[in-house]
């Protein structure tokens, strides 16, 4: 589970983030395979977007939003299966 605080205005449409991560994915599926956004979830009263991700590790998840420009992730919580 990672975490990105982001602050955006009531209503704004959020869509271009998911687009950026699933781009980033795309971008990073040579190196990273399995790297995939299984959820999204925007918390608007604090400005937290919260998202689970499949990954080999925490340093492919912070590439990850590193590649869609976004804040810097706040892993979690890392489970391995």
């Amino acid at each position: 589970m990672a975490e990105v605080r982001l602050r955006v205005e009531a209503g704004t449409d959020l869509s271009w983030i998911r687009q950026s991560l699933e781009a980033a994915c795309r971008r990073v599926d040579g190196t990273s395979p399995g790297l995939n956004i299984l959820s999204a979830l925007h918390i608007p009263g604090d400005g937290r977007l919260s998202f689970i991700v499949t990954a080999r590790g925490r340093n492919d998840v912070q590439h990850l939003f590193e590649i869609a420009l976004l804040p810097s992730a706040r892993v979690l919580e890392v489970v391995e299966v």
